[in-house]
């Protein structure tokens, strides 16, 4: 008697999974089928810092000025630039991060002054030696670079046109305003002023 009892116990928890396990099966999967698909990463995400494209340069925007170095606490962070002919601005010529010592704590992005520093949205960086893991932020640039230095020239000689034209407009209207008191010193005393 107890045998049919722990058959019948036996059947019915089987049941029971499988009754739970249905309901489940229909349902649509929860989790994301990597590496068929990928994931959505948030705002929030952090991962590997990259170089921003500036929408009215079309291009990093990256001057080289050693901020984001002086800031790093892993001190992971290697930068070397010149100041183009006919620019007014320094420009990276090397931009390596070694990911390896990377802590991620975003100072970095913190304290760049042109805003060009964000994180990356990958999530499945992978390697198998340390060398792997030495980013140059410059690489998906260098194509364009050329382009990149005309377009940023072409911008600094609007801003310089537009300075002198204000600086021309402004000195025109100190000159109009001091000739108008000139003239009105000059001027004769009339009977309504005695």
């Amino acid at each position: 008697m107890r045998f049919l009892k722990d058959i019948f116990a036996g059947t019915l928890t089987l049941l029971t999974g499988m009754r739970v396990t249905l309901q489940h099966f229909l349902r649509p999967p929860v989790t994301t089928q990597y590496p068929l698909e990928k994931l959505e990463m948030s705002e929030a995400y952090r991962d590997v810092i990259v170089l921003i494209e500036k929408e009215e340069l079309g291009t990093h925007d990256c001057i080289d000025c050693q901020a984001c170095v002086r800031v790093c606490p892993s001190m992971c962070i290697e930068i070397e630039g010149h100041r183009p002919e006919g620019l007014k601005r320094k420009r990276a010529t090397k931009f390596e991060v070694d990911f390896a010592l990377c802590s991620e704590c975003g100072l970095c992005l913190d304290v760049c002054p042109t805003d060009t520093l964000g994180y990356g949205r990958d999530y499945d960086e992978a390697g198998y030696q340390r060398s792997d893991f030495i980013y140059d932020l410059l690489k998906p640039w260098r194509s364009g670079e050329e382009t990149a230095l005309k377009r940023i020239g072409e911008i600094e000689a609007a801003k310089a046109a537009e300075r002198d034209a204000k600086k021309k407009a402004a000195a025109a209207a100190k000159k109009a305003a001091a000739a108008k008191k000139d003239a009105a010193s000059t001027d004769p005393p009339t009977e309504k002023d005695a």
